[in-house]
C-alpha cells in the first residue's frame, strides 16, 4: 500500500496487506499500544455514521472509526481509511465531525 506518514511520531510506514488463510486466535501483544483486538464488518467501517476525525492533544487530527463500542484511531484507522479509499469502498462522510482523544479513559 502507499506509504503512510504518522505526524505524531514522525514515522513513515509502508503498510503491507496480507491474506489470512486459516483464522486463529489473536490477542493484544502490547497493552500500551492496543486495548483489544476484534473484527468489524466492512459495512460498519464504510458507514458514514461510524466515521469521524480523532483530535490528538497535540492538535493533529486523523481519521477514526466508532465501531464495536470502540474508537479506532491512529495508525490502524489511517490504514483502514486508505484501504477503503483505494478499494473504492469509501462513502462520503462528515470530516468536520471531531472526536477528542481522552487519555484518561
Amino acid at each position: 500500500l502507499p506509504r503512510l506518514y504518522i505526524p505524531v511520531s514522525s514515522f513513515v510506514v509502508t503498510p503491507v496487506l496480507g491474506w489470512w488463510r486459516a483464522p486463529s486466535p489473536v490477542g493484544v501483544v502490547d497493552p500500551a499500544e492496543t486495548a483489544r483486538v476484534f473484527t468489524v464488518p466492512v459495512a460498519d467501517l464504510t458507514d458514514p455514521a461510524n466515521r469521524a476525525m480523532a483530535v490528538h492533544p497535540s492538535g493533529h487530527s486523523g481519521p477514526a472509526f466508532l465501531v464495536e463500542s470502540a474508537l479506532v484511531w491512529g495508525f490502524t484507522a489511517g490504514v483502514i481509511d486508505r484501504i477503503l479509499h483505494y478499494a473504492g469502498w469509501e462513502r462520503p462522510w462528515d470530516r468536520a465531525r471531531q472526536v477528542p482523544l481522552d487519555w484518561r479513559a
